[in-house]
């Protein structure tokens, strides 16, 4: 789990996180007393941290030793949330604590009913809070775009084309019983025969974007394998190894072919940004290559370990890298080579020079594909 939502949160239920979250993993009902991470949908972004007012927020590493119970509470909640609000306490289910000195049955028994405080004419009213589901994100449209309507230009052409040539055939060249093929019946059918072709092109590259979306059949052994997330020190340690070496054997830059040329690696820690033009936004791809003097992009470089190949990665980090004039190279973990290019056809990356890289006895083995 990359991020927890912790106990300062429990009673204030600000939707500070929620308004920021790319991927909308935060969630609660009216029944809680605080607000939980999806573990499997969070994309370990860290934007919800700085927007939460009260501090509750912390990646799973760092999580204070007396908070740890709520990694599990975040993760329990989309499994069991009854289970989950009587951890937290005080939650839709959960027994009303008793008081020091009152015994559990008089803690169980019915309590009578405290009298109505008389309201004050000028009190306000009482603040109620928004559920997170509703008001605070706008309906999104969907990402995957709809089948092109040349096809069905295409498909009606053809049709009308061809019912064109037999209704109105011309002077005739072949008369078979009470069929009549002429100039125009045959004009017809080739033209039509472009439209035809025209709709065939345009399914297959519909086709090809929905079956990019679809999960691809694995073998058996492969399917069996417990998922599972590396501790996310451990992760980034091996990521750093893995960039900079790839930044040694394919980007030493300046060199005697490149003088003018200069190397960048974002890890361990961010060194040179990109900024897309048009976004604002500054984004560090794992290895910047730039022109100099100018610092010019002209190759950005992003490296991917087994945990981050994910449909989320492509749309809100892979598309960012893609720039004018500036190459992109995708280093993806050997076996997963189909599955992240499916990733980039559905996020509408073009151009993308896919790589991948394996460890060996021998070193780091990269291939170009």
């Amino acid at each position: 789990m990359p991020f927890v939502i912790t106990d300062p949160c429990i009673d204030t239920k600000d939707q500070a996180c929620v308004s920021v979250c790319p991927v909308d993993c935060i969630h609660f009902e009216d029944a809680d007393r605080m607000l939980y991470i999806n573990p499997s949908e969070c994309i370990d972004c860290g934007a919800c941290q700085p927007a939460c007012p009260v501090s509750a927020i912390f990646p799973d590493s760092a999580v204070p030793a007396a908070s740890a119970k709520f990694t599990q509470i975040n993760e329990l909640w989309y499994a069991d949330k009854a289970a989950a609000r009587n951890m937290v306490g005080g939650g839709a289910g959960a027994p009303a604590a008793a008081s020091a000195g009152e015994s559990p049955a008089a803690a169980a028994a019915p309590k009578a009913e405290a009298p109505a405080k008389a309201e004050k004419a000028d009190e306000p009213p009482p603040v109620v809070q928004v559920p997170a589901t509703k008001g605070v994100h706008e309906p999104s449209i969907s990402t995957y775009r709809q089948p092109s309507p040349a096809s069905f230009i295409a498909l009606t052409l053809f049709a009308a084309l061809y019912a064109i040539g037999f209704i109105l055939p011309g002077p005739a060249i072949v008369v078979i019983g009470d069929l009549t093929i002429g100039v125009m019946t045959v004009l017809a059918l080739v033209v039509s025969l472009v439209f035809l072709l025209g709709f065939l092109v345009n399914q297959a590259r519909d086709l090809s974007r929905f079956a990019a979306r679809q999960r691809r059949e694995e073998a058996t052994w492969r399917g069996l394998r417990m998922e599972w997330r590396r501790n996310e020190e451990s992760r980034r340690y091996n990521l750093a190894e893995i960039v900079n070496e790839i930044a040694r054997e394919r980007f030493a830059f300046p060199n005697d072919e490149n003088p003018d040329l200069r190397t960048y690696v974002n890890l361990p820690e961010p060194t040179m940004a990109i900024e897309p033009r048009g976004t604002g936004d500054k984004v560090f791809p794992d290895i910047v290559a730039v022109a100099y003097p100018g610092n010019t992009p002209v190759a950005v470089a992003q490296v991917e370990s087994k945990e981050t190949v994910s449909l989320d990665q492509a749309k809100y980090v892979w598309s960012k890298l893609q720039t004018k004039n500036t190459d992109l190279y995708l280093y993806v973990p050997a076996g997963q080579l189909a599955e992240a290019r499916d990733y980039a056809k559905v996020a509408g990356i073009k151009g993308a020079k896919f790589r991948t890289w394996r460890w060996s006895p021998n070193g780091m083995v990269v291939r170009e594909v």
